[in-house]
């Protein structure tokens, strides 16, 4: 029991925000918090860390997820995964969200990974979900759902071939991926990666179309098809992301938050930032302290 009441705490920073809004599966190796899309969802901003391994699944665009220094995107058919220890959660306040929360012991998820000779490996940022960790994540629940006729070995056999089908999917690339996005699409989300891991460097439009055998007009149409939003929008969304987390946390100046953050320009980075959050940055660093 303390060991699924540690699972459970790993969910989310509020327990209340938990028992309001999601439905609760678990054995003492592995915890999934169902999480529906309502607009009565709200989560608030919060960073936390903790000791178990953690795997973000969306079923809906998820913005500005955090995980250390990185902020990111969540998209439907990835699995974000949280190493044992790092910080991670949510910049800004998200609505009408819908994604399964899957939290593993980390001396279970070591062992697995022993046993499959990747001790002392790390995963990366995300990977694809596939057909076969969807089916056993539903069964999973199914066999919760049993109430007092829930056979509890079933369940630990089942938190096994979840653990296993992610560290495989990760570093063997085993499993068949749900729903096969078309050509242009793959080559955009290979874009979009490139964007979340390097925004805080110069990034040019140009050089990015070219990553994915695209002309330039193409390519932002594209793009905006998949995520929503032109490249540069994106970009600008990362960077302002990144800036509020310095300005919150750093006793850095201005000028080295918006060079740390990738604008070249301090008064272009100020006048973006008040376009976007209707503060200067002094102004928000003072309002975010006080």
């Amino acid at each position: 029991m303390k060991q699924s009441m540690q699972l459970f705490s790993a969910h989310h920073a509020d327990k209340n925000f938990i028992d309001r809004n999601c439905d609760h599966y678990y054995c003492n190796l592995l915890s999934i918090a169902s999480f529906v899309d309502s607009s009565e969802c709200t989560s608030l901003p919060y960073r936390h860390k903790h000791n178990a391994y953690e795997f973000l699944i969306p079923y809906g665009p998820i913005p500005l997820v955090m995980c250390e220094d990185s902020v990111y995107f969540g998209e439907v058919g990835y699995v974000y995964p949280v190493q044992s220890g790092q910080e991670h959660g949510f910049k800004s306040l998200v609505t009408n969200i819908s994604y399964d929360n899957i939290v593993i012991t980390k001396e279970f998820l070591e062992d697995v990974m022993k046993q499959k000779g990747y001790s002392g490996k790390r995963f990366n940022w995300r990977f694809e979900l596939t057909k076969e960790q969807k089916a056993y994540i539903q069964l999973f629940k199914n066999e919760y759902n049993n109430g007092a006729s829930c056979n509890r070995e079933n369940l630990l056999h089942l938190a096994a071939l979840i653990t296993g089908s992610f560290i495989e999917a990760e570093f063997q690339k085993k499993g068949t991926p749900v729903g096969t996005p078309p050509h242009y699409q793959q080559g955009i989300l290979q874009v979009v990666a490139y964007i979340n891991q390097h925004y805080t460097e110069p990034v040019n439009v140009d050089s990015l179309a070219r990553m994915c055998h695209l002309s330039k007009t193409y390519f932002i149409s594209a793009f905006k098809k998949v995520t929503g939003e032109t490249p540069y929008s994106y970009l600008l969304r990362l960077r302002t992301s990144k800036a509020r987390i310095l300005l919150e946390t750093t006793d850095y100046t201005i000028k080295e938050i918006a060079t740390m953050c990738g604008f070249q320009k301090t008064n272009t980075f100020t006048s973006h930032f008040c376009t976007t959050t209707h503060m200067t940055p002094s102004e928000y660093r003072e309002n975010a302290r006080n």
